[in-house]
């Protein structure tokens, strides 16, 4: 059976980032880097600062770049692709520019380089590091997603599609669980060796891009990616999300796993914020927002998106990433068409000033 190992990490210390790194390496079946090109792919969901918890945490990226070169590697790639990228990557407001470049690696821009792979029939462009790594590494950040419940390790893999290129299969896949589907298929094209998940300091509420960071002092990994993100979801408090469902369904057991360190039940957060729950942890609170949406067949009964006026600031974000052109910009005001909204909450996901909501 695979092994998953869950270790304190207080903060982002260079001291514990390299305790916690190497003591999850030394208890699981981490690949072997030596002589190895090694694409190493965090989340960065906006280039926004390291307090608000959107990106995978920069000194939890170089550490374990550090720590990498020390096993000899012989390369390494770091790239990500938000949604909304219309332009070059940059990454300097989250400092993992400045973290890959101090550590020798290279910056990919997954916009500039990228090849087309073919997944359910569709040819889609992907990382062009996917094809020239020996080694793949997921490196997600702890967080609350409105569509999916969580995001972790295998979600973190759809950022290989470059910018807006995501949108349209939102169109393909329109609820949690055939979305789910498709995520998993994205994942196997990628090739995923390993995988951590940077909780230090994770986000709850309304994630992935507009929740509240928390301290949750954990640093995790594997070489099985399902658990590890079967693991996340426990320790927020759920008791299922949609693509451990939809996976395991597919194919039970892929997210079975041994535990040498710290027991995932024992570190359950029992107020923490989680999608779809009210004040009170009641057992229909604590699964409204996964597995009642997760078996409805449609859309509509979801929440949907509301926007401020008041917070709102035009930028078109949310415009440039809806697959379902729901959105336009009239008068310096976005224009919300409802009946043309598949639920997908790619615009609140992207809005760089909190002016979406999901109710």
């Amino acid at each position: 059976m695979t092994r998953c190992a869950i270790t304190e990490c207080n903060d982002y210390t260079a001291p514990e980032l390299d305790r916690a790194f190497r003591q999850i390496i030394d208890n699981t079946d981490f690949p072997a880097i030596s002589g190895k090109t090694v694409f190493l792919k965090p989340n960065i969901l906006s280039d926004s600062v390291p307090e608000k918890a959107i990106t995978t945490d920069y000194r939890a990226i170089e550490a374990l770049l550090r720590i990498l070169n020390e096993m000899g590697a012989e390369k390494i790639i770091v790239g990500d692709s938000p949604g909304t990228q219309m332009g070059k990557l940059s990454a300097r407001l989250s400092k993992i520019e400045e973290a890959v470049k101090a550590q020798n690696a290279e910056f990919a821009d997954f916009r500039e380089k990228n090849r087309p792979h073919e997944i359910n029939g569709v040819r889609i462009p992907m990382a062009a590091a996917l094809d020239e790594a020996d080694i793949v590494i997921s490196f997600a950040k702890f967080k609350t997603h409105q569509l999916m419940s969580a995001t972790g390790a295998v979600k973190n893999m759809f950022g290989t599609i470059p910018g807006l290129n995501k949108s349209p299969l939102h169109l393909r896949y329109t609820t949690p669980e055939t979305f789910a589907g498709f995520l998993m298929k994205v994942f196997e094209e990628c090739h995923v060796d390993y995988a951590f998940i940077d909780a230090v300091i994770g986000m709850e509420g309304q994630g992935p891009g507009s929740g509240t960071p928390r301290h949750i002092g954990l640093m995790m990994g594997s070489e099985n990616a399902y658990a590890l993100d079967r693991a996340e979801a426990l320790i927020m408090g759920y008791r299922s999300v949609p693509l451990i469902e939809t996976a395991e369904k597919l194919s039970p057991g892929i997210s079975d796993a041994e535990f040498p360190l710290l027991q995932p039940s024992s570190l359950i957060i029992e107020d923490y914020k989680r999608i779809g729950e009210g004040k009170k942890n009641t057992l229909r609170s604590l699964v409204i927002g996964t597995l009642l949406n997760f078996f409805r067949k449609g859309n509509n009964d979801r929440p949907r998106p509301i926007f401020s006026a008041d917070k709102c600031r035009a930028c078109s974000r949310c415009v440039n990433i809806c697959p379902a052109k729901a959105l336009s910009i009239e008068n310096g005001h976005v224009v919300f068409e409802k009946r043309k909204c598949i639920r997908c909450y790619c615009c609140h996901e992207v809005c760089p000033f909190d002016a979406i909501k999901v109710k």
